[in-house]
């Protein structure tokens, strides 16, 4: 008997209203476990906001318009009183679902027909039909199963369902080691195959894939100097200020990933030309810089290559960039992450053996000592770079971990306590808070944004400042709410850069909240000239 999609929506309702972990986990488990195989495959598919499978490169493009046109044709309501709800709402396919009710026929949907559905949508190119297909979607399914239909498509639940959580389901449901299912999810990129290869007990027999991102290590910040333990046993090399990129070639053909999983390869043509010489197939972990004379030039220079449909050569020559490698992943069919670093370094440097700019391998060489670490950072600033990474001597890759046997040496670019300007209404469980900050320095008699920051504070602090910031409201603009200018935030920031969206200028790359400065009056926050002044030292 085949499973149904309005039983997956009620599971899914289940667990946005739980924030136990351990309930979501076993609410799921138990719905997976219960699947007959076709089933599993489709299940664990779309619970990773995946509608499609063996599509190659291409998406299910469905976007915001096309719902809403679907809907409003669906609904027979006016598009005024939809752009109204959905600013109320702040969710486009809980908002249909909600327009829906009393408006469908309610029929049940199985995993099967779901399926079917997301094929035709998939298949039809032009938008009128896409419109009219996704209108009967809506006027036959129950208006639950509507919310989280459409969430398959748009990619994002927004109810604490990360892939960790399915892998973790998984392994439950099927009996398998969790371990097992994270490296098998990681080596093939496919949650559908895996959940197969689990229930039947294959997961050590699926094989590495090209041209899907591996999960990125991360490395732990290391506070203060003196908890480094055993300092002469630390590979150092330079921290960047690029883009973490991961690189897929094999064969003439290349992927660069972002460490956000986007495909970033169209943006940096100069970069790929040059990756196509590399023989064999590999996998490299490193960074896009951009480069001129021998070091790398400040990120906002590289900003102008980003988000670019077509990079020409004026853009190439103007903002030349380079992709520095600093460890290998994959190797001519043989996946490198359970090797010692000092492995994949010699693999690394045999691979890029000989080669010139834009590509270029990091240096790395051995901390002495402690002491030596500030001397060391201080160098690496000077070199146009973040600061540092440690590498403990003989260490894995470990995927998608932060973890303690690599340290990261940074400090932030700067602090600045500003002025709360508006407040945004937040989404998923936050979606009647106010939860994303718009804040500004001063200028005179007048405040100037510069930015917005979103995380820092505590679950409690924002339920407060919410409370607060509505009492000394001004305007309402949608989602968005003016306030008057009396909350003061310090804000930490990696960098300031030119911005034509600000009145001032400049805006504060990376901007995250320190603390909420509840002793501190908006005449006292910082001003315009402080930031010029850190937008100039950044270029020295």
């Amino acid at each position: 008997m085949s499973a149904t999609f309005d039983h997956l929506a009620e599971v899914l309702d289940r667990i946005a209203n739980t924030s136990s972990r351990n309930r979501k986990l076993g609410v799921l488990a138990d719905w997976l476990s219960a699947l007959p195989d076709a089933d599993l495959e489709r299940g664990a598919r779309f619970l990773c906001g995946e509608p499609v499978a063996g599509t190659g490169d291409r998406k299910l493009s469905i976007g915001h318009s096309i719902l809403r046109e679907a809907a409003v044709a669906a609904t027979g309501f006016p598009i005024e009183l939809f752009r109204l709800c959905h600013r109320e709402v702040g969710d486009t396919s809980e908002t249909i679902a909600l327009l829906m009710e009393g408006k469908s026929a309610g029929e049940s949907l199985s995993l099967a027909e779901a399926e079917q559905a997301y094929l035709r949508l998939f298949a039809e190119r032009k938008t009128a039909l896409k419109v009219e297909l996704l209108q009967g979607m809506l006027e036959r399914m129950r208006p639950k199963t509507t919310k989280y239909f459409l969430k398959v498509i748009t990619g994002n639940f927004r109810i604490g369902m990360q892939q960790k959580l399915v892998e973790d389901a998984l392994a439950r449901a099927t009996g398998a080691k969790l371990a097992e299912v994270r490296d098998a999810a990681n080596r093939t990129g496919d949650l559908a195959q895996v959940a197969r290869a689990a229930r039947a007990g294959t997961l050590a027999a699926l094989e590495m894939k090209l041209f899907h991102p591996l999960e990125f290590m991360l490395a732990r910040p290391l506070d203060d100097v003196e908890d480094l333990v055993e300092p002469e046993s630390w590979w150092v090399e330079d921290k960047y200020d690029g883009i973490r990129s991961q690189v897929h070639t094999d064969g003439g053909k290349v992927r660069i990933f972002t460490r956000g999983m986007e495909d970033t390869t169209a943006a940096f043509p100069d970069v790929v030309e040059a990756l196509v010489g590399l023989p064999g197939s590999a996998v490299v972990d490193g960074e896009l810089l951009a480069w001129r004379e021998g070091r790398a030039l400040n990120f906002t220079v590289l900003q102008q290559r980003l988000a670019r449909k077509k990079v020409d050569a004026s853009l190439i020559d103007k903002v030349p960039v380079v992709f520095v490698a600093y460890d290998l992943l994959y190797r001519d069919g043989a996946l490198l992450l359970d090797a010692a670093i000092e492995t994949r370094r010699q693999k690394l440097e045999s691979l890029f053996e000989g080669v010139g700019l834009p590509l270029m391998v990091s240096r790395q060489w051995r901390l002495s000592s402690r002491e030596a670490l500030e001397d060391t950072f201080t160098g690496a600033r000077i070199r146009g770079n973040e600061g540092l990474l440690l590498k403990k001597t003989g260490s894995l890759y470990e995927s998608a971990k932060r973890s303690a046997e690599w340290l990261k040496v940074k400090r932030p670019y700067g602090t600045l306590d500003v002025v709360v300007t508006a407040a945004e209404q937040g989404s998923g469980r936050r979606a009647t808070l106010l939860s994303d900050y718009t804040f500004a320095v001063k200028d005179g008699e007048r405040f100037l944004n510069v930015g917005k920051a979103y995380s820092g504070l505590t679950d409690d602090e924002i339920r407060e400042l919410t409370r607060l910031l509505r009492s000394i409201s001004k305007e309402r603009f949608g989602r968005v709410t003016l306030v008057e200018p009396k909350v003061v935030l310090e804000v930490a920031f990696d960098g300031v850069q030119k911005s034509p969206r600000h009145k001032c200028g400049y805006a504060l790359r990376f901007p995250r909240i320190v603390r909420w400065r509840k002793d501190k009056e908006a005449s006292e926050i910082d001003g315009l000239e402080r930031v010029r002044e850190l937008y100039e030292r950044s270029l020295a």
